[in-house]
Parts: structure tokens; sequence; C-alpha cells
């Protein structure tokens, strides 16, 4: 099933995309489509919650941020959201698709307004 899944599930991507425009060809509501080998996905997610919550750790040990690898959509969305309520930490994407990659770093506490 690795052929199928491709290096970081890129061929299951692309094969997911090219069944949803098939699928959508033509036809009113759209439809998702979501195509998954070997519960690939949810690994894959789980695999970026601990990565996420791991890089956190260390940019406030360090206060350094730190750039991860380039990621689809998807991926960076993981990052994102579980870091979201770290009040120590702030996220960003940076770079053009598909080289787009998120950026962790220690949140600057100085420069906020005061929120009521």
């Amino acid at each position: 099933m690795g052929i199928l899944i491709g290096k970081r599930g890129q061929t299951l991507d692309a094969l997911q995309y090219l069944v949803s425009l098939a699928v959508n060809k033509g036809t009113a509501p759209y439809l998702n489509v979501h195509i998954d080998s070997e519960n690939y996905r949810s690994r894959r997610k789980e695999s970026l919650e601990k990565l996420a919550l791991n890089i956190a750790r260390k940019v406030k040990a360090t206060k350094r941020s730190v750039t991860l690898e380039p990621m689809s959509t998807f991926e960076r969305r993981i990052i994102h959201s579980v870091l979201q309520g770290d009040r120590g930490i702030a996220t960003h994407s940076e770079g053009s698709e598909p080289y787009r990659n998120i950026v962790i770093a220690p949140k600057r506490h100085g420069h906020n307004k005061n929120k009521a």
C-alpha cells in the first residue's frame, strides 16, 4: 500500500484530486471525495499533532522560531489548529505552494493591545 500512499501521502492526495474532478464533472452539488489507505490520514494527523506539540515545547525553551518542512494545506491546518490555544506560541505560513511551510514562533507579549 506504500506505493498507493506515496511520499508523505502525495500519491494519495493526487489520486483523491483526480477522482474528485471526475466525480464532480458536470454535477451541481459538489461532492467531497476522500480516499484513504490503511488509515494513513488519521495516522498522519496524529503524527503531525505530536510534532506540533514537541516543536512548541522546543520553541518555548529556546525562545527561537522553528520553520517546518513544506506541507499541504490540510497538514498545515492541523499544525495551526493544535497550537492555536497555546498562549506562548504563534504560528503563520510562509512561502508559495507547493513550498509553503509553517513557522512556529514564541509569541511576543509586549506588542498586543489590551483585550477586555
